[in-house]
């Protein structure tokens, strides 16, 4: 008899186990058995038809309570890079307190010995002083950006595409590795993306035709990813697990935890991690356009919003840089958010 229910407890704890993750593929579960309200849901999907992503994913406790839109297909996702890039750092457990000096980090013209001293801590947090030319930079960051040698490394948050990119170039020196090929081996294949390929991430240079057009001029790459709205749900739910995968810990606990705590006070979007952003009760990956993985702990919540934004081929490349590209307003995204929320169990 105690055999018996040893046997049926053990059985009961794996299939919950199982049931906290996909599998092969996102199988949509029924949201009223869930204790969501469907009808709140349907006015949460009323708004993002009014408002426009290409597709929303809306995952709770690794159950897929419902998707709207293109799942899978593969768009440029902005500086949602930039958080992709902060796992591998966590994955390869790069020394955040190296200096630019020790690191052999320069470029074209040349740091100053000040901006040498910056670390990779300062870059991660996008605060490392250095406000140099750089590649896949928005005009209105490039027209704010303050003078070389305005502020000390560790001073000042300034949203800066040099620290991110040079982090590419810091990272894939130092693990002689791509950036795509890490990011399929390290996170993609242990939590079983469906979509991402190495290719996926693509790189612009100062060669590059919009980089010159916009006289941008740096040796540090932009890698650019394309990733599809499903597996950028995987991504969320394994940072909502503290990067645990169905019993593996693919990205160190601890690396989790200090990334997304607030470092740096980032404005009125909140506050700064190691590329991620923090606000109440949330963190997020956020790129141009209204790309978001939206990661609620106290919910037990993601939320993944994508839009239109396609590759990251020539003509696209111009047409964002020169006239913008589709786009759902950070306010807008807010809103849908708050009516996802009122459809939760927990405003039942």
């Amino acid at each position: 008899m105690i055999r018996t229910f040893i046997i049926l407890l053990f059985a009961a704890l794996t299939a919950q186990s199982q049931s906290l993750y996909p599998q092969q593929h996102w199988q949509p579960a029924d949201p009223a058995a869930l204790g969501w309200s469907v009808e709140r849901l349907g006015a949460a999907h009323a708004y993002a038809k009014e408002i426009g992503p290409s597709a929303v994913m809306i995952v709770h406790r690794g159950a897929l309570v419902v998707s709207w839109g293109d799942v899978d297909r593969r768009h440029a996702v902005q500086s949602v890079r930039k958080s992709f890039l902060s796992a591998l750092y966590g994955v390869h457990q790069i020394d955040v307190e190296a200096s630019l000096a020790g690191l052999g980090i320069d470029d074209r013209p040349p740091l100053t010995d000040a901006e040498k001293s910056a670390r990779v801590k300062h870059l991660l947090t996008s605060s490392s002083g250095i406000y140099h030319s750089a590649l896949y930079e928005h005009p209105s960051w490039k027209k704010r950006k303050p003078a070389r040698g305005a502020h000390a490394p560790g001073q000042e948050w300034f949203y800066n595409n040099w620290d991110f990119n040079a982090l590419g170039t810091i990272f894939e020196r130092s693990t002689k590795t791509s950036i795509g090929d890490a990011f399929a081996r390290d996170i993609a294949g242990p939590i079983g993306m469906e979509d991402f390929r190495p290719r996926d991430v693509a790189y612009l240079t100062r060669r590059s035709l919009p980089e010159r057009i916009m006289k941008n001029d740096s040796d540090h790459r932009a890698y650019i990813f394309s990733v599809t709205a499903r597996d950028m749900a995987r991504f969320g739910l394994l940072y909502l697990n503290e990067g645990r995968w169905d019993g593996k810990q693919v990205v160190p606990a601890e690396w989790v935890r200090e990334s997304t705590r607030a470092h740096l006070d980032a404005g009125r979007r909140g506050s700064f991690g190691y590329m991620w952003w923090v606000a109440p009760d949330m963190v997020y990956a956020s790129g141009a356009g209204g790309h978001r993985i939206l990661i609620l702990p106290k919910h037990d919540l993601v939320v993944v919003h994508q839009v239109p934004t396609g590759g990251v081929g020539l003509f696209t490349q111009l047409r964002r840089r020169f006239f913008g590209g589709p786009s759902v307003e950070d306010e807008e995204v807010a809103k849908l958010l708050e009516l996802i929320l009122a459809a939760h169990p927990a405003a039942r």
